[in-house]
């Protein structure tokens, strides 16, 4: 077992001060999220309400006026269309109404990332979004393997890339996780997506 596991204790389920110094329990948690996604750190929170909410943070937190979005997956979620700003009301505050550009890359009529075509939209990205799920369509989810091969296509374009993946249905349901195969930054749920 590793040291962060050891490190649980009944201290981790004290009360904090509510500002959230020094949380020991909390902080354990993002650690132990952290050893078991294989990154560097974690953010374990309650207050994301749904998968939509804690997928936004995320973009809004990487990306500025000016940065590049591709979704190589082809669309994303409904319900981040809006946040994206490729549906809904303009001026509604998407991240296209303050000046992200947003590209998409349609897989495969098979189901499979088009790296060819995902290698000549990406390297102005600031971030290469991945949906690893089938979300409400009918492809497949895509492999461990899928998602190593377009983390490598675009590392091999754009090594300054951002490459997020809404992993949501996929924890360990592989040997390992896509932070392990390339991927900087992954959302994870360990329930129902909203």
């Amino acid at each position: 077992a590793s040291d962060v596991y050891k490190r649980q204790s009944e201290q981790c389920f004290y009360g904090s001060s509510g500002y959230g110094y020094g949380d020991m329990g909390r902080e354990t948690l993002d650690k132990v999220y952290a050893q078991a996604f294989g990154t560097e750190d974690a953010l374990v929170r309650h207050n994301f309400v749904s998968g939509t909410h804690a997928l936004s943070t995320a973009l809004w937190g990487v990306l500025r006026s000016g940065d590049t979005m591709v979704s190589v997956t082809g669309a994303p979620y409904d319900t981040l269309e809006e946040v994206i700003g490729i549906a809904g009301t303009k001026g509604s505050g998407s991240l296209i109404d303050y000046g992200v550009k947003y590209k998409q890359v349609d897989l495969m009529s098979d189901g499979k990332p088009d790296l060819d075509k995902i290698a000549l939209e990406i390297s102005d990205a600031k971030v290469a979004y991945i949906q690893r799920s089938r979300g409400y369509s009918l492809r497949p989810a895509l492999s461990i393997d899928d998602i190593k091969d377009i983390c490598r296509t675009v590392k091999n374009i754009n090594p300054n890339a951002v490459i997020m993946v809404d992993n949501c249905y996929g924890e360990f349901v592989d040997v390992k996780e896509p932070t392990e195969v390339g991927a900087c930054l992954l959302y994870t749920s360990p329930s129902p997506r909203d």
